[in-house]
């Protein structure tokens, strides 16, 4: 069947193919009905949104079904039962019965101690390599002393385009 949306895919607009899934259902990308960029984003943002809508409908069905709802619970059951047999285990001692190991995995994290670090090393050293973390320094001296000590960087951390309604006079 030929795409009969109102604005045809790329798919099917550009290389002249039909497209095999009902208009309706399209999920092609659809071409911008002008140059303007900022709408193109816009309105791909609004689809987005309604697809997720309708994802997030055939996920809540889908999770729903008795068959799924039954799994779910048998995989928290055996969770359960492994964090259970792994706390007895550890708790009487236990590391290899039969065939089987407990392995616990662990990480080191070194962290440097501030006036140690001062003491063996001198302010120089400090101060070359040391950070000091914002929020434990406003709460020891207050976000007034550290106005003139701070520098500020302005890093950008998404982007989005917002529809502004005409003034009337326009």
């Amino acid at each position: 069947m030929a795409c009969d949306c109102e604005s045809p895919c790329r798919e099917c607009k550009g290389s002249g193919s039909e497209c095999s899934m009902d208009p309706a259902e399209c999920g092609h990308a659809v071409l911008p009905s002008s140059d303007n960029l900022l709408e193109q984003a816009f309105m791909a943002r609004i689809r987005a949104d309604e697809y997720r809508e309708k994802l997030a409908k055939l996920r809540e069905e889908f999770e729903s079904r008795p068959g799924v709802m039954g799994l779910k619970l048998s995989i928290e059951r055996c969770e359960e039962e492994r964090r259970q047999a792994i706390a007895k285990a550890k708790a009487a001692g236990i590391s290899k019965q039969g065939s089987f190991l407990l392995r616990i995995r662990t990480r080191k994290q070194r962290t440097v101690i501030p006036k140690l670090f001062f003491a063996r090393h001198g302010a120089e050293a400090f101060i070359e390599c040391c950070t000091v973390a914002i929020g434990k320094a406003e709460a020891l001296l207050g976000k007034a002393a550290l106005y003139d000590c701070c520098e500020v960087e302005v890093k950008e951390i998404g982007v989005s385009v917002e529809y502004e309604r005409p003034e009337a006079g326009e």
